[in-house]
Formats: C-alpha cells, sequence, structure tokens
C-alpha cells in the first residue's frame, strides 16, 4: 500500500454566509494543521434531509499531524462550535459541517469516529472536490471511487 502524508476534510455550510462561513472554517483548521492544498468550492443539494437550503461544500488536504485522529476529531468539533454549529435537527441545515474523510490511508472505527468516512464514496460533493487535490493520485490507487452520483455537485464559477 502506498502511504499518504495527508489528511482530507471536507467542510459544508447552508445557512449564513456561505462563503465566509467555509472560509472561517479553512482559516481557524489551519491553526491547527498545514494546508496543502484546497478544492473549488461547490454547490449541490441536500441529501438525507431534504428539506433544507443548497450546500456549499470543499475538501481541504493538510499535512497529517502529530495528534491522533481522535484528538483532531475533538478540535473539529470545538472549531465547528466556535463557528455556530446547532445540532438540533440530525442531518439538517447548518452553518458548518467538517468531517474527517482521510487519515493518511489509515482505517478507524471507534464510536466516535469512522475514518476513510462512511459515505463520502457516495457523494459527488465529496468526490469531486476531493478529486482536485494532490493527494487524490494517492488516494485511487488504495481505494475505488465512482464519478456517477444519485446526487449532482457543480463548482462555482
Amino acid at each position: 500500500m502506498t502511504l499518504s502524508n495527508s489528511i482530507f476534510l471536507s467542510t459544508g455550510t447552508n445557512l449564513g454566509n456561505l462563503k465566509s462561513n467555509l472560509e472561517k472554517a479553512k482559516f481557524l483548521l489551519q491553526k491547527h494543521f498545514i494546508l496543502i492544498a484546497e478544492s473549488r468550492i461547490y454547490k449541490s443539494r441536500a441529501v438525507d434531509y431534504l428539506l433544507q437550503p443548497d450546500f456549499y461544500n470543499q475538501v481541504l488536504e493538510f499535512q497529517l499531524p502529530r495528534t491522533s485522529a481522535e484528538e483532531a476529531m475533538s478540535l473539529i468539533l470545538k472549531i465547528e462550535s466556535e463557528i455556530g454549529r446547532n445540532r438540533t435537527i440530525p442531518k439538517g441545515p447548518r452553518v458548518i459541517d467538517i468531517d474527517i474523510l482521510f487519515w493518511g490511508l489509515e482505517n478507524y472505527s471507534t464510536q466516535n469516529l469512522i475514518v476513510p468516512h462512511p459515505r463520502l464514496f457516495e457523494r459527488s460533493f465529496v468526490v469531486y472536490p476531493l478529486s482536485e487535490l494532490p493527494g487524490f493520485s494517492i488516494l485511487k490507487k488504495n481505494f475505488e471511487f465512482k464519478f456517477h452520483f444519485d446526487n449532482e455537485a457543480n463548482p462555482l464559477s
């Protein structure tokens, strides 16, 4: 298996100033992780809970930190809270959502974290932006990705 020294995080938002929410998430994440690359921003309709506004999504690639994935997830939850995330409706509207997609090429499964993210392979708004990043070349050698989805995502012009 080829080694990957990157973590990949997806960010999504559908409440408030969408571009500003993504920028703030990236800014706060960069206080803790070293940014390698960022995808374009994609717009998509909601999945799972459909009665909500469209989302803006972006995927960020960072250097693999020295912390554990669980410690990083705790930090991410604090960042979401700082930006204003409120978890009142499961999969409902949100100011920000930050998910760990990949932690290098490792597999994690704990009560609070599953990596690779269990639904990422089904989501155009994750796979399309992920495929723009330099580390995707390693990921696609180790995981199977499709590029036809039930949901559509398009880059902002």
